[in-house]
């Protein structure tokens, strides 16, 4: 573990990027203000949004949805006020025409505007530099084993289990996951830096559509991608986990994505000799990833009871109802609305 020793400097930055309040009442706002646009497509949904944002500092997704559906009902005050306030937290601009809606209505007028209230109100976000450039490292050595030695390789387990030990001990034991609000989202420029200041090459070079830019997916990947390639984490650090959620270190769909793919992923049989965990004994269904017929094993069910359940599971982690996040996704391909930064975008 000598590579990914915190240091005392670390260690203090840990302190100071503590939550000073519970992040439960902000997942209830922002789920209430959700749920009244999505059932009324009026402004009542505003008071809940402006309540969460007084009360905690906002997952960027939030204030940019705000923002969309406030150019949608007209209200260009409100507009600029959720667009500051995405602004002031760290939202790239490029980021801002991820959604189809704002992207068809950019020019020009929208597109100045745009642009002045980012130049007038961005804040770049407080972060360590050089514990987002170990994140980074860590992330690119995985990238780089996987496509060099392949995924069942001894070195690629060996590299992601040192990391997710590093991931473990350092954060989540401390109730801590280091995801958006510790270290930011992930970004296009962000990226060129660190291959430059570290000598490294872009690994998915040409790979990607040009028209892609990783500020348009509003959240730091990579932490995420290494936990997800482990069938044992969740199980092993769910109450941690939990906690992170609660302290806003990490959204309440994120948990549920790592919850249900500890059980469709799990693999009797794993070349990784760390993974020693069993199948969880118990299915839990947040109705995150869709029906796929290559599976034996199904954890969504849109029927009656099914629906039920799994906004029953939903609540228990402060995650939006199923049947918002539907009607969601049906807005969001009416319209061009950007409702999901997911790694599934099903709701």
């Amino acid at each position: 573990m000598k590579k990914y020793i915190l240091g005392g400097l670390l260690l203090l930055t840990l302190n100071a990027f503590s939550q000073e309040k519970s992040y439960v009442d902000y997942y209830n706002y922002i789920n209430k203000a959700e749920e009244e646009f999505v059932m009324k497509m009026d402004s009542s949904c505003f008071a809940y949004y402006d309540r969460a944002f007084v009360s905690n500092k906002p997952f960027l997704k939030d204030p940019y949805i705000a923002a969309q559906i406030a150019l949608y009902l007209n209200d260009t005050l409100r507009f600029n006020h959720y667009l500051k306030i995405a602004f002031r937290n760290g939202m790239p601009l490029k980021a801002v025409t991820a959604s189809r809606f704002i992207k068809e209505r950019y020019h020009p007028n929208l597109y100045k505007r745009i642009n002045q209230l980012y130049k007038q109100n961005f804040v770049e976000p407080t972060i360590d530099k050089s514990l987002q450039k170990t994140i980074c490292e860590i992330c690119y050595e995985s990238d780089s084993l996987k496509l060099k030695d392949g995924g069942d390789s001894p070195k690629f387990h060996a590299s992601e289990n040192e990391a997710r030990i590093y991931i473990r001990d350092y954060f989540v034991k401390k109730g801590i996951f280091p995801n958006e609000h510790l270290l930011g989202i992930t970004t296009s420029e962000g990226l060129k830096d660190f291959y430059k200041k570290t000598n490294r090459k872009d690994l998915y070079a040409g790979q990607t559509s040009p028209d892609y830019a990783e500020e348009t997916e509003l959240r730091l990947k990579c932490p995420m991608n290494i936990i997800l390639h482990s069938q044992c984490f969740f199980q092993e650090n769910k109450d941690f986990l939990f906690e992170a959620v609660k302290a806003g270190y990490l959204h309440p769909k994120d948990y549920g994505i790592l919850e249900e793919t500890s059980y469709l992923w799990f693999k009797k049989s794993t070349t990784n000799p760390a993974e020693k965990c069993k199948l969880p004994e118990k299915k839990v269904s947040y109705n995150i990833f869709g029906f796929d017929p290559t599976r034996t094993d199904q954890l969504y069910d849109v029927t009656a009871e099914g629906v039920k359940q799994a906004d029953a599971n939903r609540s228990k982690i402060y995650m939006q109802k199923f049947t918002v996040d539907k009607r969601k996704k049906e807005l969001e391909e009416k319209y061009g609305f950007a409702f999901f930064f997911d790694f599934a975008d099903r709701p």
